[in-house]
């Protein structure tokens, strides 16, 4: 996938581990997914009714069931998000000085 930022810079998302891509988790979806995690991976696991190989797949099937993509744009700083229909969503910084390395890992 690609796209046009508005400052006409492209935005590429061909692979993982991209340094201008994220993931969103709305705060209303973050303790609901660990309750899930629980209840559907971790109990079962330890009664024994679940295998390993599928407590990895629900493991993955939980975590991104809430997770919106989103990438920044390195030479404006621009944050497009995913909306709840998948329609990306474009947020300007307020100030040129804003890190266009946000979503950067450690």
């Amino acid at each position: 996938m690609k796209f046009s930022c508005y400052c006409g810079e492209t935005i590429f998302d061909s692979t993982d581990n991209l340094p201008q891509k994220g993931r969103l988790i709305p705060d209303q979806d973050w303790l609901a997914m660990f309750d899930a995690l629980e209840v559907q991976v971790v109990e079962r696991l330890a009664a024994g009714t679940l295998s390993f190989e599928a407590a990895c797949m629900k493991l993955r099937e939980l975590i991104c069931s809430p997770v919106r993509g989103m990438w920044q744009c390195a030479s404006c700083g621009r944050l497009y998000v995913d909306d709840l229909e998948g329609q990306l969503q474009c947020y300007l910084p307020e100030k040129d000085e804003t890190d266009k390395r946000v979503l950067r890992g450690g």
